[in-house]
């Protein structure tokens, strides 16, 4: 069984996920281009993996970490002990009891053992194109007369009043379960309670999504301001393409209902955030389950 979360965010003024540099005194973020040449802003599917891992850690959950050789290392009792060992059936059961991450997000460790991950993600893509704005800072120089103070002004491209969609597809079958890549042999690892909790906590950590390049002065809420889910057999993210939003800020409504009928799903809600949308008052009477967007998350808690 998948949950199948399509999402929509609104940026105001962010540099979420930096570009390779070109040289100079400009500070680039990803972007990508269509056909015609037009830029949209981009955050990569590591990057957000990294910020929900780092939003599971402030929920309280544990991450794994590395040691200073680059391999995987799980904390114990203040220690950190390297995962470059061969894993056995005890191990792995202490790997998926003390670290939320190996579980949710697979692994492959150096000495043999991998796991496909049972939470995907595409990248977040911008609605609506880059406007080639940039905002500035000044890189000081130490002088040693205090009186020929200078600094380097640099450019740093932000994306602007946009909107951004993503796509998570969460196996929920998967979590908690050691699966054989070769027979698809399922082999329980965790407890029916362990993984209900971990599920949970997951679903907690979308909720509170957070996380991005430039926090520190350009601190961003990418957290769901519209979100469908759906429960499906399949892993087929076809509401990934059916979430656009206009200059006006209105969803387009047609195509979710399209792709809501063209699709077997078992169930699906959507959640919408008050005050974000142009067309709010139309999706909640185009819609039979429109709740807000923690409601709608809270609804597939198990």
């Amino acid at each position: 069984m998948f949950l199948n979360i399509a999402y929509i965010t609104k940026v105001n003024v962010a540099s979420l996920n930096g570009g390779e540099g070109t040289g100079g005194n400009v500070t680039v973020m990803k972007k990508i281009s269509n056909a015609n040449g037009d830029e949209f802003a981009y955050v990569s599917g590591q990057a957000l993996r990294r910020y929900l891992k780092e939003t599971l850690m402030q929920l309280g959950e544990q991450i794994s970490s590395v040691d200073e050789d680059g391999n995987p290392t799980i904390e114990e009792n203040g220690k950190y002990p390297s995962l470059n060992v061969k894993i056995d059936d005890k191990q792995r059961k202490k790997i998926f009891e003390s670290v939320c991450d190996l579980d949710l997000f697979g692994y492959m460790l150096p000495k043999g053992g991998r796991r496909w991950s049972p939470v995907k993600v595409s990248p977040l893509v911008s609605l609506l194109p880059y406007k080639g704005e940039y905002d500035y800072l000044t890189r000081k120089q130490r002088v040693e007369d205090e009186t020929k103070k200078s600094g380097n002004i640099v450019q740093v491209e932000i994306d602007t009043l946009n909107f951004m969609r993503g796509n998570m597809m969460i196996n929920i079958s998967h979590i908690g379960n050691e699966i054989n890549e070769y027979t698809y042999e399922v082999k329980e690892i965790l407890t029916p309670e362990q993984k209900k909790q971990r599920l949970n906590i997951l679903l907690d950590a979308i909720k509170a999504f957070n996380g991005g390049a430039k926090q520190a002065r350009n601190l961003e809420d990418i957290s769901p301001k519209f979100v469908v889910i759906a429960k499906q057999k399949t892993g087929n993210p076809f509401l990934l393409n059916a979430l656009s939003v206009d200059s006006n800020g209105n969803i387009n409504i047609e195509n979710i209902k399209e792709a809501l009928s063209d699709n077997m799903t078992e169930q699906y809600t959507i959640g919408i955030s008050k005050g974000i949308f142009t067309n709010e008052e139309e999706i909640k009477s185009s819609f039979d389950n429109v709740v807000t967007v923690s409601k709608a998350i809270e609804q597939y808690k198990i």
